[in-house]
């Protein structure tokens, strides 16, 4: 690098799903030059474009920041990890790959909570403009007015069906839990084998999607390894640049119209925290500055947690004898073949939207179903013995956690605090999940091809155990949102308006996972990439208004 000191007219801080969206719509416009600065490299490791590889690259330090939560009492006071993207194409490229936009009541709510212009019937056009569907059964089926066909997120199906999920799904049916072939049509409700973001067999992140294919575009700048360390200000209340640290130096970009942060849920607030822009009680014990107060910077932390029931088949139904031995190897040539087969399975080959009583509208139980069981989940060794898991989390938690810094040093690692199962309705909306995906397994249907179940265990009869069982091996779901909060109250807690302002400063949005109002009722990868494509249409129009 030449210069210490860059310019650009946006500069979008993170290369992870927002920030490619970012990168390439608004460098649409030759008159607009763009940087973007990611702190992680390029996504050469090949292990991120295997399906399969999240299994590695969710433990791997050079793709992944390897936070962890702080130890809580409601989740046995024990450190729980919390993988975060490290990489271009951020958590998109060490994720399951599942392809969820959640509920229509979800985006009416934030439109209901003060956020004009993010209803339903406003954001569609958006999650549309992203997607290019190549699934037929949903591309002619009743819900695919709702589906894009041109977009450059490549969304299929996964690519094997299995006769113990359909099996699954039948038995689930017989119970009155139906089954569907969309779950990202109007109506949520239902088991179907998921939808995913790859193509050809293989990873199709959000870098592959939307910035590769622009890479050279002579007015878009990418840096990576260039680790954004604070804002900086032309007065009290206007940014102007950031300062970020490459390669042991200390660099300066200055934005002659916009700084924008996509660094995600978790390291948005500590870039705005570490800038002064936060709590003032917090920021000055610190020693940082107060340049904005925002109550709500780092707070509000929502995520979905997630507890694995398991159990023993007693035919080879799973697929844990393709994940070692001479299965592995058959598959490894499968997959180089063919680009088919084990490895090319996300987490969940099955997902469910459930009610936990009839008498709800919409579901508020989501199943994360495969035909295979870890002996070791944390580490993903798979059992020697056919096994089959079932995830259940609860869609719209109402426990709330904080993300924030614990020191005026950016390379320490923000305290992440999501206070899972602290509230009584989630305690008992997850335990319900849990009973619901046993009555699935004890039926009839399934009965027929179950030994026994493997966790948390038959001698897990009551409601208590169930939710002993969760608090103690539960784990995040990798969907924390809402720590920057899009509302119109900054003094409520509000961090950014509707067009993704924050409150009270000029020349800097946050557009990312943060802003979410609430969680969705479902993974967050793909109503990120809609907001960040929201995002940019406002930015340019704003630019030219």
């Amino acid at each position: 690098m030449h210069s210490e000191y860059l310019t650009a007219d946006y500069i979008i801080v993170g290369g992870g799903s927002a920030g490619c969206v970012l990168a390439n719509r608004l460098s649409e416009d030759p008159r607009n030059k763009v940087l973007l600065l990611e702190a992680g490299g390029e996504d050469w490791n090949p292990l991120i474009h295997i399906p399969a590889g999240y299994i590695k690259t969710m433990v791997n330090p050079a793709v992944n920041w390897m936070f962890e939560t702080e130890p809580e009492p409601d989740t046995g006071n024990r450190p729980i990890a919390f993988p975060r993207g490290k990489v271009l194409g951020g958590s998109s490229a060490i994720n399951a790959m599942l392809y969820v936009r959640g509920q229509t009541q979800d985006y009416d709510r934030w439109a209901e909570a003060g956020n004009p212009g993010w209803s339903a019937a406003d954001v569609l056009p958006y999650f549309k403009k992203a997607e290019s569907c190549q699934v037929d059964e949903i591309l002619n089926g009743p819900s695919a007015d709702h589906r894009g066909t041109d977009g450059p997120l490549v969304v299929n199906k996964v690519q094997s069906t299995y006769p113990v999920l359909d099996r699954l799904m039948s038995a689930a049916a017989g119970l009155g839990y139906p089954t569907t072939t969309d779950y990202n049509g109007p109506d949520q409700e239902g088991l179907g084998y998921s939808q995913v973001t790859q193509k050809n067999g293989l990873r199709f992140s959000a870098k592959r999607a939307y910035l590769s294919p622009v890479r050279r575009r002579p007015n878009l700048r990418v840096i990576t390894h260039a680790m954004v360390t604070e804002l900086t200000f032309s007065d009290p209340v206007k940014v102007d640049g950031v300062r970020f640290t490459r390669r042991g130096k200390i660099m300066t970009a200055k934005a002659g119209r916009e700084v924008i942060l996509a660094a995600g849920a978790i390291q948005s607030p500590q870039i705005l925290e570490l800038s002064g822009v936060g709590q003032p009680d917090r920021l000055s014990g610190f020693g940082i500055g107060v340049k904005q107060a925002l109550s709500g910077v780092g707070e509000n932390l929502a995520d979905h947690y997630i507890s694995r029931l398991s159990w023993r088949l007693n035919a080879p139904l799973s697929l844990n004898a393709n994940a070692r031995g001479m299965g592995l190897v058959r598959e490894v040539l499968r997959f180089v073949l063919t680009r088919k087969g084990t490895l090319t399975m996300p987490a969940a080959i099955v997902l469910g939207f459930v009610k936990s009583s009839s008498d709800l509208p919409v579901p508020d139980i989501q199943y994360h179903i495969a035909n295979a069981s870890f002996s070791d989940p944390a580490k993903r060794i798979f059992h020697d013995f056919p096994g089959l898991t079932i995830g259940p989390c609860q869609l719209r938690p109402k426990s709330r956690g904080t993300v924030h810094i614990t020191s005026a040093d950016p390379l320490r690692a923000p305290a992440i605090s999501p206070n899972f199962l602290a509230d009584e309705e989630d305690q008992r909306i997850h335990v319900a999940g849990m009973k619901i995906a046993r009555a699935i397994m004890q039926s009839d249907e399934m009965s027929a091809v179950v030994d026994h179940e493997l966790t948390p265990g038959a001698e897990a009869a009551s409601d208590e155990a169930l939710l002993d069982y969760a608090r103690a091996t539960g784990v995040t779901l990798y969907h924390p949102v809402s720590t920057c909060r899009m509302g119109p109250h900054p003094s409520h807690g509000d961090v950014v308006d509707s067009s993704l302002r924050v409150h009270g400063i000029a020349g800097l949005r946050v557009v990312d996972a943060s802003i979410m109002p609430d969680l969705v009722s479902g993974n967050t990868n793909a109503p990120v990439i809609m907001i960040a494509e929201k995002a940019a249409d406002i930015i340019r129009s704003e630019a030219v208004g």
